[in-house]
């Protein structure tokens, strides 16, 4: 075996286990032993082209891996496709921008010396591989927030901005490259300036992904916000409620001594009959064992229970170390809205109110979450997922962060839509919560 052939199948290992693991960071893998897919679906549609030519200029390399790895990754990852079509091309286009970098140079000191031009293709392609394989490394040991979906619009922005670099620095290599008169001092005025160009493309390139995290980051960041809000404004609730009742006990209890020391024990047995009826009904409040989770809960029922809605709650929440009490908020604010808002809509069609029935259990190493409730109409279904019924063609934002919560945890999500909409969460947790179910009825 030469060289060169030995050279050939270790960079192919090599793209293939690095390609891999990016995807399988940023994406999530779909199966076990995916690395073994991932070579065998790469290396087949290599080999039909080098068999068939079905590619022959760069561009057309480009389009083809870029095509075919998509279908890959369709295969064997998670995640949008418009999220995996962001990633397939950058990756594509990581290489020949990083080539653009080293390749005038290189060229350039061939060209002054009389050196072969084919070495000095080889060299750049290979600084360029390994410029190539220390930002997979970089970026896929900083990356985990990406697994959440992001907005698709800013995936066709940057993917804008990445495909003209592309073109650019594709287009100015091969102009400086089909110079063949060049003077050894036009050479490096020109060499020197295009790779710079280039390498200011390449930090765009990291940019692109990065800017995709810090606003995937941003929009997390405010959706916490709001559900720190919701808390804060439960707790004021309750407070309020607290000191009132505080207030109201002193008057209660200065006209029961009143009644007993003027010896009406009939009547002060009545009064307190009608104090302990009172705060049954006042009493409503849901304990799953997670402060963060009733403080979210209970104002969701009050609201609920107000529309007229037949509403039930039976709970337990994993300890706070199990799963992160933001995620726990994520997921049940988002779920029980969703309930709310069909069963609203279900009143306005109909005149009935509808119901919801929500109930979680910790099950050996899994929390599972089931919310049912009724609905009009099945939600309209586009792709295998549940189109928004407030946007025409748009994805419920409530559903999406309940799948990227699954998504952060490795769970398993579940949508039935039929006679009802059922939501089933499943998520795995280190050992069985200790804390115990609260029950709530409506």
């Amino acid at each position: 075996m030469n060289l060169s052939l030995f050279i050939t199948i270790l960079r192919g290992f090599t793209d293939t286990f690095l390609w891999y693991r990016f995807f399988a960071k940023v994406l999530g893998s779909k199966y076990s032993y995916g690395y073994i897919w991932f070579y065998l679906g790469t290396l087949l549609y290599g080999q039909l082209n080098v068999r068939l030519a079905l590619a022959e200029t760069s561009r057309g390399n480009l389009i083809y891996g870029c095509l075919c790895s998509l279908a890959l990754c369709s295969l064997l990852f998670h995640g949008s496709i418009i999220k995996k079509a962001f990633f397939v091309i950058w990756l594509y286009c990581v290489l020949p921008v990083a080539f653009s970098v080293f390749f005038p140079l290189i060229y350039a000191a061939a060209v002054i010396n009389g050196q072969n031009l084919e070495a000095a293709v080889g060299c750049a392609s290979l600084l360029s591989s390994l410029v190539q394989y220390i930002m997979l490394e970089i970026l896929q040991r900083k990356l985990s927030i990406l697994r959440r979906d992001f907005m698709d619009k800013d995936a066709f922005y940057l993917m804008y901005i990445i495909i003209f670099i592309y073109a650019a620095a594709d287009i100015m290599c091969k102009m400086f490259a089909g110079e063949t008169s060049w003077r050894s001092d036009d050479i490096w005025r020109a060499a020197i300036p295009l790779s710079l160009i280039a390498l200011s493309g390449l930090g765009l390139y990291v940019y692109c992904v990065l800017s995709l995290e810090y606003r995937l980051l941003d929009r997390l960041a405010k959706q916490q916000y709001q559900i720190i809000e919701q808390q804060l404004s439960a707790f004021k609730e309750q407070y309020g409620q607290l000191v009132k009742m505080r207030h109201d006990m002193k008057n209660h209890s200065l006209c029961l001594a009143k009644l007993i020391k003027d010896k009406n024990v009939d009547e002060a047995a009545h009064y307190l009959d009608q104090l302990t009826l009172g705060a049954g009904q006042e009493d409503s409040m849901i304990h799953t064992g997670s402060i963060y989770a009733d403080a979210l809960l209970n104002p969701k029922y009050q609201q609920a229970v107000k529309l007229g809605i037949d509403i039930s709650i039976q709970m337990s929440i994993p300890a706070k170390d199990k799963i992160a009490p933001v995620d726990i908020c994520c997921l049940l604010s988002n779920a029980l809205d969703n309930a709310i808002e069909a069963c609203e809509r279900g009143k306005k069609e109909n005149g009935s109110p509808g119901w919801i029935q929500m109930k979680s259990a910790v099950h050996g190493q899994y929390w599972v979450l089931e919310i049912t409730n009724s609905i009009v109409k099945p939600a309209s279904i586009h792709q295998g997922k549940f189109l928004s019924s407030k946007r025409i063609q748009s994805y419920g934002v409530g559903l999406q962060n309940i799948k990227s919560v699954v998504e952060q945890y490795h769970g398993v999500l579940n949508l039935q839509n039929e006679d009802c909409f059922i939501l089933s969460v499943m998520l795995p947790v280190p050992s069985t919560s200790k804390n115990g179910p609260s029950t709530l009825s409506e």
